[in-house]
């Protein structure tokens, strides 16, 4: 564990059961936690961070994470903390039960537009993962690639530690592996059907 880290982690101890929060903090002495005020009016359940803490952290360095705590809650950012975390651009990091969960600043997983390899089915499904705490590998692909005789989710399964199920098994948060118009012909009289595409089953 890093000093920012225990520093983060002691500073959370010493608010509860009020939310935490800071910043992380890149300065030319290396990476620094600036623990701030909560001044919510709520602060058993809510943060809100004094302007003039979030003005003397960009005057010492680079910020390069929010932090906050869920004294007694849930180890995942709620609604409000992605809302903001969206509008901050920074990823955020969530004291909780003792651990501290890093989360990237990913775009929302609804309203986004289509852009391979940067904003497509696996990176939706990828980001969902890790805002759920489970983190998933990246995989070099290029476009089409399903038309080329590639079966990359199928191939990359063990590697994401994921397995097949029946889909009468499915249960909310299995992904999906779906074809649309990647079957590949590898033989004048054999076609084969490529999963070219994942969504996250919501089970509603």
């Amino acid at each position: 564990m890093t000093e920012t880290e225990s520093a983060i982690l002691a500073h959370a101890r010493r608010c509860a059961p009020a939310e935490s929060c800071g910043f992380v903090v890149r300065t030319p002495e290396g990476e620094r936690y600036f623990p701030g005020v909560n001044i919510s009016g709520e602060p058993e359940d809510y943060f809100r961070m004094a302007p003039e803490d979030w003005l003397q952290a960009e005057m010492q360095g680079e910020i390069v994470a929010l932090v906050h705590s869920h004294p007694g809650g849930l180890p995942w950012l709620s609604e409000a903390d992605r809302r903001l975390q969206v509008q901050s651009d920074l990823p955020w990091w969530l004291v909780c039960r003792g651990a501290i969960h890093k989360f990237r600043c990913v775009p929302h997983l609804t309203g986004r537009r289509f852009e391979y390899g940067v904003t497509d089915c696996y990176t939706l499904f990828r980001d969902a993962y890790h805002l759920a705490g489970i983190e998933m590998p990246d995989f070099h692909r290029e476009d089409d690639w399903w038309r080329h005789g590639q079966n990359l989710y199928l191939d990359n399964l063990e590697a994401t530690g994921l397995y097949q199920v029946p889909l009468s098994a499915a249960q909310p948060g299995d992904v999906l592996l779906c074809c649309f118009g990647s079957s590949c012909r590898i033989m004048p009289l054999f076609t084969v059907v490529m999963a070219s595409c994942c969504t996250i089953f919501l089970n509603n």
